[in-house]
């Protein structure tokens, strides 16, 4: 497993030092082998959200910035205190304003921001203090053409597996064998893959026949601090010998992890080889793909035994957290959410994310504002002229002003579909855009 790159520097919330920053951002996309232009985006990122953060926080008030450089991406942590929080700018939906000749647009910086970083993450820590992430990934080349091995020789076996080509060549196996969307959006560029797993973001088990040839793989990463999401698994040999291995493939994950902090296993994404009797099913999504839609089942299973806690519920999802809580036989204490009276800035943020191949875009609430219901409608268009067709949205019910977010997600057409227990901090509910809504 690689060690990260670490920098953290405390800077007075002034303008002044951005230059340290961007220097300290550029020598570690260097130090890690970064592209130029992978580079000049993290550099940007760092300025124009730190320049910006400058004019928010609280007078005399100190920034700390830490800087992390792994094998596929490069982060970047502003932790700070504001009176409050308004970052509309920085959502993927935002477009540039038309402004009179020889005026700047308003929120330049964010604007930029929010254009050439590949994620961001807001935390609140305290009543003002705050904690804004921004993440730029690594340009890998796509998955060459592969061939799947014709002679396998039992018996398999599935265990670890450690060898940077094995992984690549399974991930490229794998691609090319299953629907895009069973597959981690890494297996499209397999050295991310293997970059992901040498990090620690990914774990793996792959099986292997009595030659060594790879004959199936399952992965899975950390979706919470109790749950871990797994794909897979996926299955090379023939039909004959894929229901053994995939059965190998299963019981070497579940003992990997039965160790582990972990409380739950979830799937969004199994494969049709997930063997039976192995999980259970929390609900199902409806995904268009090619212009037909089908169900795909979302899967768990309890690694310790569930605890039960308490979640915020809005009145519009009471009657479908109860049916599902009690088909589940979860214990749920439920805390109201109710909508608030009036909101605290005027315009939301949303973080956003697409994946063409997948047909797949996600989107999950950073920041409420008045604007949430445009805010949604404005995301599902663009995410549409993207081509997308399949659009989910993820509310963490253990935090109150998530769980009041139900009647505008109602408004702007997305309906609840299942429950990830332990998904997030707390128990997530996982909407979905009607598309004929």
């Amino acid at each position: 497993m690689s060690t990260d790159l670490v920098i953290k520097i405390d800077t007075p919330s002034d303008i002044a030092f951005a230059r340290v920053l961007t220097s300290a951002a550029e020598a570690m996309a260097k130090r890690r082998g970064i592209d130029r232009r992978e580079s000049l985006r993290f550099q940007l990122t760092v300025e124009e959200l730190f320049v910006c953060l400058t004019g928010m926080a609280a007078p005399g008030q100190t920034i700390q910035t830490v800087l992390t450089g792994k094998n596929a991406l490069l982060r970047v942590a502003f932790s700070f205190t504001a009176p409050t929080l308004s970052l509309g700018a920085l959502n993927a939906a935002t477009a540039m304003p038309v402004c009179a000749e020889g005026e700047p647009p308003q929120d330049l910086g964010l604007l930029l921001a929010g254009k050439v970083a590949d994620r961001f993450h807001i935390e609140r820590k305290g009543e003002n203090h705050f904690l804004i992430e921004a993440e730029v990934d690594r340009t890998y080349p796509p998955a060459p053409p592969v061939h799947t091995p014709q002679d396998f020789r039992p018996p398999y076996a599935a265990r670890s597996a450690g060898d940077p080509g094995q992984l690549a060549y399974a991930a490229a196996l794998a691609a090319a064998a299953y629907p895009a969307w069973h597959c981690p959006q890494s297996f499209q560029t397999p050295a991310k893959f293997t970059d992901m797993v040498e990090d620690g973001q990914i774990a793996c088990v792959a099986a292997f026949d009595a030659a060594g040839q790879v004959a199936g793989l399952l992965s899975w990463t950390p979706c919470s601090d109790h749950g871990l999401y797994f794909s897979g698994p996926f299955v090379f040999t023939p039909r004959e010998d894929a229901a053994n291995v995939a059965r190998l493939l299963a019981d070497a994950f579940l003992e990997s992890v039965a160790r582990e902090k972990y409380d739950i296993i979830l799937s969004l994404r199994a494969t049709p080889d997930t063997p039976p009797g192995y999980f259970e099913s929390l609900g199902a999504l409806e995904l268009c793909r090619d212009g037909a839609c089908c169900p795909q089942q979302v899967l768990f299973r309890h690694l310790r035994e569930d605890a039960g806690m308490a979640v915020w519920r809005h009145p519009a999802l009471e009657t479908f957290l109860r049916q599902t809580y009690d088909r589940l036989a979860m214990f749920r204490d439920f805390l109201p959410a109710e909508p608030p009276a009036t909101r605290q800035r005027s315009e939301s943020l949303l973080g956003a994310a697409f994946d063409r191949k997948r047909n797949l875009g996600e989107l999950r609430p950073l920041l409420d504002g008045e604007d949430m219901v445009d805010n949604l409608n404005r995301h599902v268009c663009a995410l549409r002229q993207r081509g997308i067709d399949n659009i989910l949205y993820y509310m963490d019910i253990s935090q109150a002003w998530e769980a009041a977010l139900a009647d505008d997600l109602a408004q702007a057409g997305f309906s609840p579909k299942v429950v990830l227990p332990h998904g997030g901090r707390g128990d997530m509910v996982v909407w979905q855009y009607d598309a004929a809504y």
